[in-house]
């Protein structure tokens, strides 16, 4: 396989950092999920598993975008734009406004990270 490599070496500390940054949002919006599951399985609310789906969904598509960052795709900035973009509209829509101040800054640094390589 020609032109695909996972190694660690061949990364510049850019690549590296927005990668790392897609990861810590992906575990933050897994974490905040699984602890609206658990929540929702104590008070018997619908509200908070729909939460809880559509987090752990946003942690999966994080995790997904950190490998298109780390395989340097051309179009990694534009995939992280969405997912930040849409991450951060569903938590206003759902009125976790505070959570907003965590996860924007991830994507925010993770673009400026890419911006460095290009």
């Amino acid at each position: 396989m020609e032109g695909i490599s996972l190694n660690y070496g061949e990364r510049s500390s850019e690549v590296r950092n927005a990668a790392i940054l897609m990861v810590f949002g992906g575990v933050f919006n897994i974490s905040f999920g699984s602890q609206s599951y658990l929540l929702a399985l104590v008070i018997i609310e619908s509200f908070l598993m729909i939460i809880a789906a559509i987090m752990m969904v946003f942690g999966l598509l994080n995790f997904c975008a950190s490998l298109i960052v780390w395989l340097q795709k051309s179009w990694a900035t534009k995939i992280i734009t969405g997912v930040g973009a849409a991450n951060c509209v569903i938590l206003i829509i759902l009125g976790y406004y505070l959570m907003v101040f965590l996860f924007a800054p991830i994507y925010w640094f993770a673009i400026d990270q890419l911006r460095k390589v290009a």
